[in-house]
Parts: C-alpha cells; sequence; structure tokens
C-alpha cells in the first residue's frame, strides 16, 4: 500500500524540479545570451513480480509482470540555439551569430577545471580608462596580438590605447625627418633617450617636438579585427598576414594563418600590400618607412618606447567540443564541466566559431509561450500525483477504521 505513496512523491519532485527549470528560464528571458534548458524524464527501476516464461511443448510462454516506482529527473538539458538580435548601435556590443564564445579574464581561480577564463555569448563590453573591453563585472575581454610564421597565439586582453605620444624630428626647413611613438606618461628625458638610440642624436638646427593624439573612433569587424582612428588621422587595423595565408593554402592547413596589427600614421598613404620589411617594422623608423609599420612584434624597441607595447587588437573566440558539458557560473558566464572537452580559440567565423555582429547583442533563446505550456503540463503533473497520495491516504484510512 505504500508503495503507491512513494511513486506518487517521486512524481510530484519530479514534476517540481521540472517547474523550477521553467521558472528559471521564464526568469531569464531577457537576460543577455542566455541559454534556456529542459528537464527531461526517466523511469526509476520497475519492481519484478514474474520475469516471464518461454513457450514450450505444453504451455505458450508468458510476459513478465512488472510494477513502475515512479519517475526521475534524467537531465537538464540546455538549448543552444541562437537568440534573437538586439540592435543597439555601440560599438562595444558584441553579437556571436553561430557557436563559439567569447573569453573573459577569470577573477577568482578557485575551479581546477578552468582558470584563467570564463567564456561567455552576452557581449555587453565597455571600453574602460584603460583601453581594455570588459564587461559588465569588469572582466576583460581576451583576445592576440600581431603574430607571424607558426607563431602559437598567445591570450592576452583586449587593449585599444586610448593616447599615446607622437615625437617628430623637424629639419631647419620644418621637415619631418623621423617619428618616435611613446605611451603616455613617457617623460620627455626618456624620450629623448629613446630618439637618439633609434636615430642618433639630432643635428644642430633640428628640433624635437611631442604632441598627445587621442581615439577618435574604433569598429570592430566581423572577424574580430579592431580599426580605431586618432585625433591626428593615424590608424591602426589588424589584417591577415599575406606570407603565412599562402603558406596555409600551401599546406592545405588553415591554422597556419596568422594576423598582424598594421600602423598607418598620418603620414603615409595606404597599407602596402605586401609583408613589412624589417626597417619598416622599427619602432621609431623614418617618415617613409612609417608610412606602413608592423607594430607589437617584440622586436627592436627599447624598454617602453614602444607606445603600442602590449597591445591586443584581434578578438579571439572559442569553440567548445561539447557544450552542453559547460557549467553556469553567473553573471553569464561559464566554465567548461568535466564533459566539455576543449575550448578551440582562434579567428572568429573559422573553425565553428561564429562570425562577429557588432552595435548588437544576443538575446535570450527562452521561448515564453513554450515555457507557458511546459509549465502547465507540469503543473497538472503535480497536481494529479497530489491527487493520488491524497486517494492513497484515504484508502489507507478506510482500512485502519476497519480495524
Amino acid at each position: 500500500m505504500s508503495q503507491g505513496l512513494y511513486t506518487a512523491v517521486s512524481g510530484i519532485r519530479a514534476n517540481q524540479t521540472r517547474l523550477n527549470v521553467i521558472s528559471n528560464n521564464i526568469a531569464n528571458v531577457n537576460t543577455l545570451g542566455f541559454k534556456g534548458s529542459l528537464a527531461n524524464f526517466a523511469t526509476v527501476f520497475a519492481s519484478t513480480i514474474s520475469g516471464g516464461t518461454p513457450p514450450n511443448g505444453v504451455l505458450g510462454g508468458t510476459n513478465p509482470l512488472q510494477m513502475g516506482n515512479g519517475a526521475l529527473v534524467s537531465e537538464i538539458a540546455s538549448n543552444w540555439s541562437q537568440g534573437g538580435t538586439q540592435f543597439t548601435g555601440r560599438n562595444t556590443d558584441l553579437m556571436i551569430n553561430g557557436d563559439g564564445f567569447f573569453a573573459v579574464e577569470r577573477i577568482d581561480v578557485n575551479n581546477p577545471l578552468n582558470t584563467d577564463y570564463f567564456l561567455t555569448r552576452a557581449g555587453n563590453f565597455t571600453l574602460d580608462s584603460s583601453g581594455n573591453l570588459v564587461t559588465t563585472s569588469g572582466n576583460r575581454l581576451r583576445g592576440t596580438s600581431q603574430l607571424s610564421g607558426t607563431a602559437t597565439a598567445t591570450l592576452g586582453r583586449i587593449n585599444v590605447p586610448r593616447s599615446f605620444l607622437i615625437t617628430k624630428e623637424y629639419d631647419a626647413n620644418s621637415n619631418v625627418q623621423n617619428v618616435l611613438y611613446s605611451p603616455i606618461g613617457t617623460t620627455q628625458a626618456q624620450i629623448t633617450a629613446d630618439h637618439t638610440a633609434a636615430h642618433g642624436a639630432p643635428p644642430g638646427g633640428n628640433t624635437l617636438q611631442t604632441l598627445e593624439v587621442q581615439l577618435v573612433s574604433f569598429s570592430i569587424g566581423t572577424d574580430g579585427a579592431i580599426s580605431a582612428k586618432y585625433s591626428n588621422g593615424d590608424i591602426i587595423t589588424v589584417r591577415t598576414n599575406a606570407a603565412t595565408a599562402a603558406a596555409a593554402v600551401a599546406a592545405g592547413d588553415p591554422s597556419l594563418t596568422r594576423r598582424e596589427i598594421i600602423h598607418l600614421p598620418y603620414e603615409g598613404n595606404t597599407f602596402p600590400s605586401g609583408n613589412v620589411t624589417a626597417a619598416d617594422n622599427a619602432y621609431g623608423g623614418t617618415v617613409a618607412q612609417n608610412a606602413a609599420r608592423m607594430v607589437f612584434d617584440g622586436g627592436v624597441s627599447p624598454a617602453n618606447a614602444n607606445a603600442m607595447e602590449g597591445m591586443q587588437m584581434q578578438i579571439q573566440t572559442a569553440s567548445v567540443t561539447n557544450p552542453a558539458g559547460m557549467l553556469y557560473d553567473g553573471n553569464n558566464n561559464f566554465l567548461l564541466g568535466a564533459n566539455a572537452g576543449q575550448a578551440q580559440f582562434g579567428v572568429s567565423g573559422t573553425g565553428s566559431r561564429g562570425s562577429i555582429n557588432a552595435g548588437a547583442l544576443e538575446s535570450s533563446n527562452v521561448d515564453l509561450s513554450g515555457e507557458f505550456t511546459n509549465m502547465i503540463i507540469s503543473q497538472r503533473g503535480l497536481e494529479a500525483a497530489s491527487k493520488v497520495i491524497r486517494s492513497q491516504s484515504e484508502v489507507m484510512q478506510t482500512i485502519i477504521q476497519m480495524v
């Protein structure tokens, strides 16, 4: 008699869990990048009264007699379908079209499965005072600097310099001879020393003039490449390295393709179609060399002499082997769970990583009409299980009164 009570209770528990999942989905209907979940049921093991018998020469076979023992929640599955698009017009709002995740730095390192980054689909970033793209919690968006050859991608934080110093050497006729780039805060004495190290002491009659330039605007492409424009007309952008692209085609291995950061000073004209030479890549080249110079290659610049040192202009997105194995960690962040597999980082639009849409955000993929339907079904299931308990109680009460 009591077995019926326990069976009904299992139904109440299962339907209550499903209602909890539905409640969470509805609560997050307006949460950016949220992925809804669905609780699925399975039967509890059955009590076997008779295992059945096979046919023989005298009697036919009999089927087994089994009595079920209720229901349980077998899984809470995430729905990884694409959410809707919310157009905002802000260039720091990013949305991934397709699969993939943004990677942001972790503040805590307590989880041994993943100690240095979170993954997220929420792209509501802002630019802080240091030029870092950050989440609403202050987690910094990750990316890479310029790469060359077969160098391994080194993840850092996206950093767009808000300002830097440009020092120009003028001759007696006010013609620019050399240009030097320095980060904000560099003293004039250090600027002079760096200039001398790169070009020698200015000849008699030549003068050095330092100008501070400010970030005017920047844009983010579908591949996560950032282009920034400054108050003096300088442009910094990211492009595919032509040599590595050709090598990738020849080898049939797209992973060999590398990106490079290109700086087009105001004195220059257009970006070169080929690779930048070693002379062009000098941290403080001549005006001709500065027509197009590749920055942040860990090259020849003295300490603190390159304003672009450490700059990260290429957003890296990640694909995950099994997204269903990921763990929610709050604040729209995910962690790699034990069954999530590996996270593979790369340029958006490659390797199962969707393209980036700037000026838009991904909304929750929760379907309210479907959630309300599931809520009614679960509510009725819970009510039916409650009535079974009531019926079992009445039967037991009747038996007790008969005794």
